[in-house]
């Protein structure tokens, strides 16, 4: 019965209502980065919204360069081609020019006296006038022709280096998006992964506090006789740890990795509770008893290794868990400083063990206790 109501307090007075207290903050550390996970979310898809805007206007941007390059090059060659007729027209006129009016006056003044020769002449000189006015003529508009496709080309090429300014600039606005976007995509995935070990934490403090229900109920069936379970004793002033206060001797001496109360997360800033202490040891070093008592557990328990619990039988019990081997059995009587067993591995794999002191069913600092 004693040892019912020992574990029944021990493990829902205490650490039920600490693993409550965890799966709670958990849960709300999980619901904290899902909205973060969310926001990111939302912020990723303007950042993408974005993007397609930018390659749109930079695709069209492109279009417009390869077409106003296209244009360049056939104004250019029109240009090219107009200044090379203009240039051979100007001297192939100007052969003509110099030919026809050397041949102006041709006949002389010996023309003014046959019959008609004064006629033909004049016919001459006109004809003369008017292919050379054409010919100066088609130089004149292959000229005005050659400046207008120079003022179109120099506006095209204008045109064309304010497009390419832009595409440039726009190169460079995407650049920014990709890294903005690379950015919130690392930071999305770093917060999927802490929402993904936060659940992994959440999934093993619920089996542990299920696993810890269930035993505390198998034991209460098995061994509650009545309907109204005794509450435990308080220890008197006689009591062995009361008179021993400040000089119990150690389980095993070591370093306090994990002491009593509360401690925060330094990632989560979630509070957990220890109703006892974490002490690492040399490898399989000796853990013995810190006083005289009854033994009423002794195996493995949940997650605290192999587990030996001592009933002191004055109101005090004492826990000794994370042990590598057990060297006492149910029902042992052991006295102070009896071997119970050796130090196993503490969470971090450290060699170590647990020690909690239970003041009539509640968890009391050890350290209050040891000398």
């Amino acid at each position: 019965m004693t040892a019912v109501l020992l574990m029944a307090a021990m493990f829902s007075a205490g650490s039920l209502d600490s693993l409550d207290a965890c799966l709670q903050d958990m849960q709300q550390e999980i619901t904290r980065l899902e909205e973060e996970e969310a926001t990111l979310s939302t912020i990723l898809d303007a950042i993408h919204v974005h993007l397609l805007t930018s390659r749109e206007y930079y695709n069209e941007l492109a279009l417009e360069e390869a077409r106003i390059l296209q244009q360049l090059n056939r104004v250019s060659g029109v240009f090219t081609e107009e200044d090379s007729l203009r240039e051979t027209l100007v001297e192939s006129l100007s052969s003509y020019m110099l030919y026809l009016y050397s041949h102006r006056n041709l006949g002389g003044v010996g023309s003014f006296f046959v019959e008609g020769g004064f006629r033909r002449m004049l016919h001459r000189q006109a004809y003369i006038d008017y292919l050379a006015s054409k010919a100066a003529g088609e130089v004149f508009m292959l000229s005005m022709s050659q400046d207008s496709l120079g003022s179109y080309r120099d506006s095209l090429e204008v045109l064309l280096i304010n497009v390419q300014h832009l595409r440039q600039q726009m190169e460079n606005i995407q650049g920014g998006i990709y890294e903005e976007e690379a950015r919130q995509a690392l930071l999305r995935s770093q917060i999927m992964g802490r929402i993904a070990a936060a659940r992994e934490s959440l999934q093993v403090l619920e089996d542990r506090r299920l696993a810890t229900s269930s035993f505390v109920t198998q034991l209460s069936v098995r061994s509650t006789s009545s309907s109204s379970p005794a509450l435990l004793p308080e220890p008197g002033s006689d009591a062995y740890l009361e008179r021993q206060r400040g000089s119990v001797i150690w389980p095993a001496d070591g370093q306090v990795v994990r002491g009593f109360g509360i401690e925060t997360h330094p990632e989560y800033g979630t509070e957990t509770t220890s109703d006892g202490i974490t002490v690492v040891t040399q490898p399989s070093q000796d853990i013995r008893s810190s006083a005289p008592g009854v033994v009423i557990y002794a195996r493995e328990f949940l997650d605290r290794g192999q587990m030996v619990v001592l009933d002191h039988q004055d109101g005090y019990f004492t826990v000794y868990g994370y042990l590598g081997q057990l060297a006492v059995s149910l029902g042992d009587q052991v006295d102070a400083g009896t071997l119970i067993g050796r130090s196993g591995p503490v969470p971090g794999g450290q060699p170590g063990y647990y020690f909690e002191v239970r003041k009539g069913g509640h968890p009391s600092d050890p350290e209050d206790y040891l000398e």
